[in-house]
C-alpha cells in the first residue's frame, strides 16, 4: 500500500479486520475502553462480532475450521480439542507444556496429516501438519501455549491444506487416530500457485534486505551474511528459538535474565524455554544494572540477558554499551528485540549476540501477514556456538505465500518508517502540551533518552511508537474512546493504531503490571502513513472530548 492510497483515519466497528475485507488481517477494531479485554474476559458481545484476531491471541476462523476437520475426522469424542502446528517439534513441546501444567496426567496424542503417492514437491512440503489431541480441561493451557510461543499454523498454511483436506491422511503406529483420504487417487489435488523456487527467492530476499538493513555504520563492522539470518513464522517463534538454542545444559549456568520491561509474552516464552531459573529486571534502570553487576561479581551465573529498545509500551532505551560490558566480563549472551527501533532507526549489532524481530509489524507494515527474524552478530565471541544450536534446531516453517506476501510488503520498508517516525515525533510533540496529560513515553522524552540518541543511526529518526499517561484515568477512556483512528492489538501498522496496552496484555495481573511501571490506563498509539493533518485532527478532536469531559465530571 503507497502512503498516498490510504485511506481517512478513522475508527472501524467492533469486530472488523484491520484492514477491512482482509481474511488473514492480524488486527481487529477494538473501539471502545471496555471491548479491548473483551475477548480475554470471556465476554460474548465482543466476542460474537470478531471477524478476525490477532493470531496468536486466538484461533483464526480458517485454522478453526481445519482443527474441527481433524476431530471430524478422527471421530473424536466432545470433550477432546485441537491444536494445529505445522511442525512435529512444534507439537512435542505443546503436549509438554500441557502435561507440566496439568501433572503429566492429561492425555494427549500428535497425529500427523501428510499426502500420499506421487505428487508435487510443493504439495508434499506444504500439505503436511500436526495435530495435538488433547482433552478439554487442559484446553486453557493450550491456549496459553498457542499464544505465547506462537507455532500455530498460519491461516494462509491452513487454507492451502483445507484446500487439500480430503486427499490427505493420517498414520500412527498403533492406536485409534487413523484415517483415510476421502477421494482416492491424486488427479484431483490442487495445483499450487506457486513453485518451490517462487517460495526460496521471496525467502532470500526477505533475508538480504534484513542482512542489508541491521548492518552496522561502525567502522570495520563486518558485514551481515544471509547465512546469519534465520526467518521464522512469528517474532515470538523467533524469540523462543533463540531461547531454546541458548539454553545450557550445565545446570549451574542455567538462568536467563530479562531486562527492561518488554512485550508481555517475552518473559513467558524464555521462562519456558528451558531453564532452570529466571529473573526480571523490569525498570531496566542503571540501578538494576548496578544489581545485577553486583549479583555476577558475587559469583552468579546467567547464560543470556533478553531486552528491547526500546521497551514496549514505556520506550525506555537499555544501556546496551554497559550490557555488553558486563556479558564480555562474565560470558554470557545478549539477546535484543529492535522490533520497535527498527533496522532504521538503531544501529544496535554491535553491541548484541543476537537481534530478534517480528516482521509482522512496521517490516511488513500491511496488517496481513505475520513473520519473525533472529539475526546473529558476525563478531559475536559466542558466533560458533549460537550459529550450530540455532542451525540444529531450525525448521523452515515459513509457509511460502506468507513468504511471498512479506517479500511484496517489505519493499518499501525504509521509507514508511521514516514516514511513520515523523508522524509520530508530531503526535509526541503536541500531546506533551498537553494540560491533561502526565507523561508522553517517547525515546527521545524518557529519562534515557540520551541512551537512544547513543544507538540512533545518523538519519534516523525517534521511531513510530509512543505512549501517552492521562492525570485522570477516566480522561484516558475518554481519549480512547473518541479518538478517531484505528484501535485494536499490534504496532507497525501503515494505518495509525491506538490500544489502551496494559488493559489487552495485562487484562489478568492489572495490579502486577502497575506494579512493575506499566500504568492500567497508558495509551499507545503507532503512528501510520496517512496525512500529518488529519492525523493530528483526529487527535486533537479527542483532546477537546477530554477538556469538555473534565470540565464535566472532575
Amino acid at each position: 500500500m503507497t502512503i498516498s492510497s490510504l485511506p481517512p483515519p478513522h475508527m472501524l466497528p467492533l469486530g472488523v479486520a484491520q484492514p477491512p475485507g482482509q481474511k488473514h488481517a492480524v488486527s481487529v477494531s477494538l473501539p471502545t475502553w471496555d471491548s479491548v479485554p473483551g475477548r480475554p474476559l470471556g465476554k460474548q458481545w465482543v466476542i460474537e462480532k470478531m471477524q478476525v484476531n490477532y493470531p496468536r491471541f486466538g484461533i483464526h476462523h480458517i485454522v478453526q475450521k481445519l482443527a474441527d476437520a481433524v476431530l471430524e475426522r478422527l471421530n473424536a469424542t466432545p470433550e477432546m480439542k485441537c491444536a494445529v502446528f505445522p511442525s512435529e517439534d512444534a507439537c512435542t513441546r505443546c503436549v509438554q507444556f500441557l502435561q507440566k501444567r496439568h501433572r503429566a496426567d492429561v492425555q494427549t496424542t500428535i497425529v500427523p496429516f501428510f499426502l500420499s503417492g506421487s505428487v508435487s514437491k510443493e504439495n508434499l512440503r506444504w500439505a503436511r501438519f500436526y495435530a495435538v489431541i488433547y482433552q478439554q480441561d487442559a484446553h486453557k493451557a493450550a491456549g496459553q501455549f498457542w499464544t505465547i510461543f506462537g507455532d500455530g499454523i498460519s491461516s494462509r498454511h491452513a487454507e492451502f491444506c483445507l484446500e487439500r483436506w480430503p486427499f490427505m491422511v493420517s498414520k500412527l503406529a498403533r492406536g485409534p487416530l487413523q484415517s483415510h483420504p476421502e477421494v482416492e487417487g491424486t488427479s484431483l489435488l490442487p495445483v499450487p500457485l506457486w513453485r518451490k523456487e517462487d517460495d526460496e527467492h521471496a525467502k532470500a530476499q526477505i533475508k538480504a534486505r534484513i542482512a542489508t538493513w541491521i548492518g552496522s555504520d561502525h567502522p570495520g563492522f563486518p558485514l551481515v551474511s544471509t547465512e546469519d539470518v534465520f526467518l521464522y513464522p512469528k517474532g515470538m517463534c523467533a524469540i523462543s528459538a533463540v531461547a531454546r538454542a541458548l539454553a545450557p545444559e550445565e545446570r549451574k549456568r542455567s538462568k536467563a535474565v530479562v531486562f527492561g520491561w518488554p512485550y508481555s509474552e517475552t518473559p513467558r516464552a524464555v521462562q519456558n524455554s528451558g531453564y532452570q531459573d529466571f529473573f526480571i529486571y523490569s525498570k531496566g534502570s542503571q540501578q538494576d544494572l548496578d544489581e545485577l553487576e553486583s549479583s555476577l561479581a558475587a559469583g552468579e551465573l546467567i547464560q543470556a540477558l533478553f531486552c528491547e529498545i526500546p521497551s514496549n509500551p514505556s520506550l525506555h532505551t537499555p544501556d546496551l554499551h554497559r550490557i555488553r560490558t558486563l556479558a564480555d566480563r562474565y560470558g554470557f549472551c545478549v539477546v535484543c528485540d529492535e522490533t520497535i527501533g527498527t533496522y532504521v532507526n538503531v544501529d544496535i549489532l554491535p553491541y548484541v549476540d543476537v537481534a530478534v524481530t517480528s516482521l509482522t509489524k512496521i517490516f511488513s507494515g500491511a496488517s496481513n501477514v505475520m513473520g519473525g527474524s533472529a539475526v546473529i552478530n558476525p563478531n559475536s565471541r559466542h558466533y560458533g556456538l549460537i550459529h550450530s544450536r540455532l542451525t540444529a534446531s531450525y525448521e523452515d516453517l515459513v509457509f511460502p505465500l506468507d513468504a511471498m506476501v512479506l517479500a511484496e510488503n517489505s519493499m518499501d520498508f525504509p521509507e514508511r518508517v521514516l514516514k511513520c517516525n515523523a508522524n509520530a515525533q508530531v503526535f509526541a510533540q503536541m500531546l506533551a502540551g498537553c494540560p491533561s496529560i502526565d507523561t508522553v513515553y517517547y525515546p527521545s522524552m524518557t529519562s534515557t533518552s540520551h541512551l537512544y540518541e547513543r544507538y540512533r543511526r545518523k538519519g534516523g529518526g525517534n521511531g513510530f511508537l509512543l505512549s501517552i499517561l492521562f492525570r485522570n484515568p477516566s480522561s484516558a477512556v475518554e481519549f480512547y474512546n473518541k479518538l478517531d483512528i484505528c484501535k485494536g492489538p499490534s504496532l507497525g501498522t501503515n494505518f495509525s493504531l491506538a490500544i489502551p496496552y496494559a488493559q489487552l496484555a495485562h487484562v489478568h495481573e492489572l495490579d502486577w503490571a502497575e506494579s512493575k511501571g506499566v500504568p492500567k490506563h497508558i495509551v499507545r498509539i503507532s503512528a501510520g502513513l496517512e496525512s500529518e493533518v488529519e492525523l493530528v485532527n483526529r487527535i486533537r478532536e479527542a483532546l477537546l472530548a477530554v477538556e469538555q469531559h473534565e470540565q464535566e465530571v472532575l
